[in-house]
Order: structure tokens, then C-alpha cells, then sequence
């Protein structure tokens, strides 16, 4: 019996030696509809997130599939679970809201990355486990936070949410209320202020940028590094240190809250 043991059991290692290891690709396309303003939420384990502006009331979905090697014999292989995304991607749409990536988590070593081009006129909650968010050209805000990974955001109005747990945050031509955090990585920021702005990173450098005439009641503080304002400001308030400054720019207006646990700060 013993014997009969030994040789299955190297007939089932064999068989595991033998199945290719190789990773598997694959992709899909979908086109969508919508009438009115759309909320979009998109999410993915690992992979990038992409969304850009497009003509109104069409949706087009486009995502890459990439699949590890799985313990075969006793599941499925990569490619299985390839094809079977590709013949249904994890889309749903219930009127004005598109809900993308939220029944693929049964899938194991499997990430999706989205390239998706929307109306400008979408309200965006994405999220990625482990991959980087580029979202450009929409107006009625973005909530968008990475586990691990950058996020850059570009010509984007309305209330801004960015929360990365390790990977820097860049944003340009904003327009709204704001509200970043990193735990490890730097912060950009370029815009008009229309309400609160909220900048936080454990360890980075904070950069900030605002129109000219532009007027705020300014609560900076770094833990280690300066403060930086590169540019002729009236600042009526208290300068605790060089690590610490509270008070009005110019005639004052919405509050403006930068903090790092180490790096410097700089307000042009």
C-alpha cells in the first residue's frame, strides 16, 4: 500500500510540475449609455484606474485582465478565469449609476486595470487595492484612494477626496473644496480655492499654489522641515517657528491646513 501511495503521489507531482506557470492576459471592451448625471464607482484589487472626459451620455469601459498561476489540478486554471471575465466583466448599471469591479473578488491572483471614458458631468468614487489613479477633465468631484500607489488628478471641480496609504498625491486646476492624505508621500496641489482645503502626509513634502490675489486663513505645520511662502504674502497671525504658522494671507477666507510629519512646505 505504501508503494501504491508513493506512486500516486508522484504522479500528481508530476502533473503540477507539468501545468505551465505562465501568467494569462486578456481584455474587454464595453460601450454604455446613460441620461443625466452619472455617479461612477469603479474599484479593482490591483491595477491602475484611468478616467478621462468623452461625449455625453456614453460610457466606454475598456480593462486589462492579468492572471497568476493558480494550484492546479485542485482549482482553476488562469486561463479559466481569464475567459470568464472576459465574458462577463464585473459591470453593473441601474440607471444614472455604474457600479465596475465589484463582483470579481472571488477571483484569486487576478488584477484588472480600467482605462474608462465618461460625460464630464460624473460624480467619481474609485478605489485600487495596489495601482496608481489618473482622472482628468470632470466636474462634479472625485473621491479616489489607493492602497498602495500615486494619484494624480487633473482639471477636476467640485469636492476633491484623495487618501493613499503609501504613494505620492498631484492634483492641478482645481476648483473646489479639498481634502489629501498620504501616509508616506508627497503632495501637490494647484487650484482656486471655493471652500476648505485639507493637506496631510505622515512623511512628504507639501506643495501648494494658488492665484496671485488669492486669500486664506492659513494653519501650516511640519514636524521636521521649513515653510516655505515663495512668494510675497501679508500674513497677519503668529509665527510660532520655522515649523509653525497660523494667521490670514492676505484678506483672509477659507482655511487652508497643511501638515507633515517630516518635509517641508512650500505655498507659492
Amino acid at each position: 500500500m505504501m508503494r501504491v501511495a508513493h506512486f500516486v503521489l508522484a504522479i500528481s507531482l508530476v502533473a503540477i510540475a507539468a501545468k505551465p506557470s505562465m501568467a494569462q492576459q486578456g481584455s474587454f471592451n464595453r460601450s454604455l449609455t446613460v441620461s443625466g448625471p452619472l455617479d461612477l464607482e469603479v474599484s479593482t484589487g490591483a491595477g491602475r484606474i484611468e478616467i478621462r472626459p468623452g461625449s455625453s451620455g456614453h460610457v466606454e469601459i475598456r480593462g486589462k485582465i492579468y492572471a497568476g498561476s493558480n494550484w492546479w489540478p485542485f482549482g482553476t486554471t488562469s486561463i479559466d478565469d481569464v475567459h470568464d471575465i472576459e465574458s462577463n466583466p464585473p459591470i453593473e448599471q441601474t440607471g444614472r449609476i455604474i457600479r465596475i469591479g465589484q463582483n470579481n473578488r472571488h477571483y484569486n491572483n487576478v488584477s484588472i486595470s480600467y482605462d474608462i471614458t465618461v460625460p464630464a458631468d460624473t460624480w467619481i468614487r474609485a478605489h485600487t487595492g495596489s495601482g496608481s489613479h489618473t482622472i482628468s477633465g470632470i466636474t462634479r468631484g472625485v473621491e479616489a484612494s489607493a492602497g498602495s500607489g500615486s494619484i494624480t488628478l487633473t482639471d477636476v471641480k467640485g469636492d476633491v477626496s484623495a487618501n493613499a496609504g503609501s504613494g505620492s498625491i498631484r492634483a492641478t486646476g482645481l476648483r473646489g473644496n479639498l481634502r489629501m492624505h498620504t501616509g508616506s508621500g508627497s503632495i501637490h496641489a494647484q487650484g482656486e480655492q471655493t471652500g476648505r482645503w485639507e493637506l496631510q502626509t505622515g512623511s512628504g513634502s507639501i506643495e501648494i499654489r494658488l492665484p496671485q490675489n488669492a486669500g486664506f486663513d492659513l494653519d501650516a505645520h511640519t514636524g521636521s522641515g521649513g515653510i516655505n511662502m515663495a512668494r510675497a504674502m501679508a500674513v497677519q497671525g503668529r509665527f510660532g517657528n520655522k515649523h509653525n504658522v497660523t494667521g490670514k494671507v492676505g484678506s483672509g477666507g477659507y482655511t487652508l491646513s497643511a501638515r507633515t510629519g517630516s518635509g517641508g512646505i512650500r505655498i507659492e
